[in-house]
């Protein structure tokens, strides 16, 4: 009985296709939380010191972050706003009736430059007790307590 003399060539071949697909689907994933990440820091501020500020790890899904400028502009996402526009962002929170709503818990977080004046934030945090919003926060950052 004579064998069969078939010469197959064995070389590897790599699929590399499924690995191309995970390259781009990082990519955008990087892009798109980059995005999201200069979003808030966008505009720099001089943010004022505090004794007792802390980290906060967990940010809430319906959080309003306003920067408030040094040269007495509000901007929320990116965008400079006028006060009107952001009342109705802050008031947004209102159902039909004119109530609060509850299952939407809203935060706002406050981010002024140090030389900001009060006249500024204080329609911010009336348009907020007016919305029923709770959590109100401004960003700070810690006093150093080794320095002089």
């Amino acid at each position: 009985m004579k064998t069969a003399k078939v010469h197959r060539s064995r070389s590897l071949r790599f699929v590399i296709t499924p690995m191309i697909d995970i390259v781009f689907l990082l990519i955008i994933f990087f892009l798109v939380a980059t995005h999201f990440v200069k979003s808030e820091t966008q505009e720099t501020v001089d943010l004022p010191a505090a004794t007792q500020a802390t980290n906060e790890e967990e940010i809430a899904a319906r959080r309003i972050i306003i920067t408030i400028t040094d040269q007495d502009k509000y901007l929320v996402s990116g965008r400079f706003l006028t006060w009107p526009e952001l009342e109705g962002i802050i008031l947004e929170t209102e159902d039909q009736s004119g109530k609060p709503n509850k299952d939407q818990q809203r935060e706002v977080r406050i981010r002024g430059d140090a030389s900001s004046q009060y006249h500024l934030v204080k329609p911010i945090l009336m348009a907020c007790a007016q919305a029923g919003i709770k959590k109100v926060s401004f960003a700070v950052v810690p006093v150093d307590k080794k320095k002089p």
